[in-house]
């Protein structure tokens, strides 16, 4: 990825973006190894865990994420373990992703870029959690600018390659996300009129790996859906809330909630944090494509500014139009590529002026990047300590079902009970599941009572299910507040572990 060399005592971008990669990994660790997983991550996690049952795989689920955890899972079971991981795997995407964009852009922007979307609250949140969103990002970043090197031609013949690979890993973590990636990737060397002519070199490794990417998806589709377009069907059925064109949801999610759904705009507020950092992101990515437009000469390298601008506006689309929630990480991948453009016209406004006006501006420029480090980390810290309450009561949740001889091997029922469930080390299911999802009957669940420890957790508003009748009901003085246990008759011979 170029020659890393020190010019004199210079130090080089290369050395730069390391040192942004190393600070990403170091603080994700620093504040974020400890915290516990949560829902989505329990069921990513259990998928390969020896000591845990394989929690409910839903349709919108892909395996890339269990797969990724799996070596960590075969050795032990430790949430801290999995985070240092995912930490320092982050971390070394994070360099990769950017050191690609050195090709065509060797200056202290690329760095910087990594460093803007480095400092975001969602990517430090996510880099170590068993989630898609910052791997998505990331994998967006190196294919976009694997493409564009190859386009310039700046690239040896097995860069393009690696975008491909990026892209395969893409879809295999999240095949929905991969569709918008490639369609703008696309649509960039289509219009472009040098790149058309070489539309099949420069698109087929990205199709490649996406093709690849997918197979598991497709397969498991054919399986257990009777099909692609029903397990689709399925998939946009549990994701769907009937709402479209709700740009505001994702600016009103920007510091929290983790998770929008229902996103009820009079107890969601705006927040002046989002506001800045949007209306300021805004102005500096038209900034970048202004200066490329007229600056740059016919011929020369305004890609550079243009295609990530592109391809990160198409990202943020599907989110800000189609889906009817939010959740703040769901922007990332845009997030990651728009820092480019962000970071090139930082970048300008430093070097617009001359003399000494030129280190006022610098200091400016420091002193804004350092105020939104620290909101971010304050953002960061709230979501984390409310996060952290609603994670112990799972806990808690579960050292009361141990209390009451609900242990391994167990079933749990209920709509909320899989996070519960993992800390459990029991499995949780839903009576009469949608066709695919793992179907769980009245039928298999007196087999489960016969054999097993069975509870049903309930949070306040839901109704005890008629299954339940004749069940014991935990105290309500022994769990959190909100929540509901009853458990089943113990079996007369249940199995052993």
């Amino acid at each position: 990825m170029g020659r890393v060399a020190r010019v004199g005592d210079r130090i080089t971008p290369h050395t730069w973006l390391a040192g942004v990669a190393v600070a990403f990994g170091a603080v994700q660790v620093l504040l974020v190894a400890d915290f516990p997983l949560g829902w989505d991550e329990a069921i990513y996690a259990s998928q390969n865990d020896p000591r845990r049952p394989a929690l409910s795989f839903t349709a919108p689920r892909a395996r890339g994420m269990p797969w990724l955890a799996a070596p960590l899972q075969a050795l032990t079971g430790s949430s801290i373990a999995l985070r240092v991981y995912l930490a320092a795997l982050s971390s070394l995407a994070l360099y990769a992703a950017y050191a690609v964009w050195l090709r065509v852009r060797p200056d202290g922007s690329v760095a910087l870029a990594a460093l803007v979307f480095g400092s975001l609250w969602t990517s430090v949140f996510y880099g170590p959690s068993l989630m898609p969103n910052v791997l998505i990002a990331l994998a967006g970043v190196l294919a976009t600018g694997t493409l564009l090197c190859a386009a310039l031609g700046r690239a040896p013949a097995w860069l393009p390659w690696a975008g491909g690979a990026a892209v395969a890993a893409a879809t295999l973590i999240r095949p929905g996300d991969a569709v918008p990636l490639l369609g703008a990737l696309g649509l960039a060397v289509i219009a472009h009129p040098q790149w058309r002519r070489r539309v099949v070199r420069l698109l087929a490794p990205l199709v490649a790996g996406a093709a690849v990417g997918a197979v598991p998806w497709l397969v498991e589709a054919q399986l257990r859906y009777d099909g692609i377009w029903p397990r689709v069907r399925r998939a946009l059925s549990t994701q769907g809330t009937d709402e479209r064109f709700v740009p505001d949801y994702q600016l009103r999610a920007f510091d929290g909630p983790l998770l929008c759904r229902p996103c009820i705009r009079e107890q969601q507020p705006i927040p002046p944090s989002g506001v800045v950092l949007w209306a300021a992101g805004l102005a500096l990515v038209v900034l970048a494509v202004w200066v490329a437009l007229r600056r740059t000469p016919a011929g020369g390298t305004r890609e550079v500014t243009l295609l990530p601008a592109w391809t990160g506006a198409v990202l943020a689309l599907p989110y800000l139009l189609l889906v009817g929630y939010a959740a703040p990480r769901f922007l990332l991948p845009a997030y990651a590529l728009l820092a480019l453009p962000v970071a090139q016209a930082l970048r300008h406004l430093v070097n617009a002026v001359a003399g000494p006006w030129r280190a006022v501006v610098a200091t400016g420029v420091a002193v804004a990047l350092l105020a939104h480090g620290t909101v971010q980390v304050s953002i960061l810290g709230s979501i984390m300590g409310g996060s952290q309450n609603g994670r112990d009561r799972w806990l808690r949740v579960a050292e009361v079902l141990e209390r009451h001889e609900v242990r391994p091997p167990c079933v749990l029922l209920g709509r909320e009970s899989a996070p519960v469930a993992y800390l459990a080390k029991c499995d949780a299911v839903v009576v009469k599941r949608y066709p695919g999802d793992e179907p769980f009957t009245l039928a298999d669940l007196r087999g489960a009572l016969a054999r097993q420890s069975v509870a049903v957790v309930l949070r306040s508003g839901e109704e005890r299910p008629a299954y339940t009748r004749g069940w014991r009901a935990v105290p309500s003085a022994e769990l959190p507040k909100g929540w509901r246990v009853l458990v089943a008759p113990a079996p007369s011979s249940p199995s052993s572990p």
